[in-house]
């Protein structure tokens, strides 16, 4: 087997999801984290000049979604037919796009442009994509609560990572059972994977 070091910053944010493949896959590898007030003399020996980069015996790549299809693909959890490799595809895409948002205010520093955004967020996006992610479970009638075939895919990984961002919001979390039934197995089968359960048990705590 290769040798796997992941090198990105010590957040979930855009990064998390290679990760999660491989925690799921039982596979090991380096997860360097970086703190970002040592970004800047690091960013010199990163090609792209941006994070996260995976490498394969020390060969660099870029971009969190190319690694994370790869390494789904190289490591069973891709989707067992090219109609079942699309759908996690466009999931995985889709919660890309619903944490956009979250990147436009959490870090801002204009309290009312803040909340502004925010309250956007969790009233609108959210309702948006939970209702579709719900009705993707729903549709899967042999899935096992999965959202693509009958086995855990990167599509699940990819749902659950923006799950443990929004459920972090108890208004959501208090009413996300009953709002979205199917979208709640879902995140109960895939956290329930032992491998999963022991990461998330004990990565960093990071709100983002």
């Amino acid at each position: 087997m290769p040798s796997y070091k992941y090198i990105y910053f010590n957040v979930r944010g855009r990064g998390e999801i290679p990760r999660l493949v491989l925690q799921c896959a039982g596979v090991p590898f380096e997860d360097k984290r970086i703190e970002f007030d040592a970004w800047p003399a690091l960013k010199k020996d990163i090609p792209s000049g941006q994070l996260p980069v995976f490498e394969i015996d020390g060969k660099q790549f870029p971009e969190s979604m190319a690694i994370s299809r790869y390494l789904a693909a190289e490591h069973g959890l891709a989707g067992k037919t090219p109609l079942d490799r699309l759908k996690a595809d466009y999931i995985s895409e889709q919660t890309r796009s619903m944490k956009e948002p979250v990147y436009k205010y959490f870090f801002l520093e204009d309290a009312t442009k803040k909340a502004e955004l925010e309250k956007a967020f969790f009233e609108e996006t959210v309702p948006k994509y939970f209702g579709m992610w719900d009705k993707e479970v729903a549709d899967n009638t042999s899935g096992n609560g999965f959202l693509v075939g009958k086995e855990v895919t990167i599509a699940d990984l990819a749902v659950m990572d923006a799950l443990d961002f929004v459920l972090q919001n108890q208004d959501v979390k208090a009413t996300f059972a009953s709002k979205f039934p199917n979208l709640s197995r879902n995140y109960q089968a895939v956290t329930s994977l032992p491998n999963i359960k022991q990461y998330r048990d004990t990565r960093p705590e990071n709100k983002i």
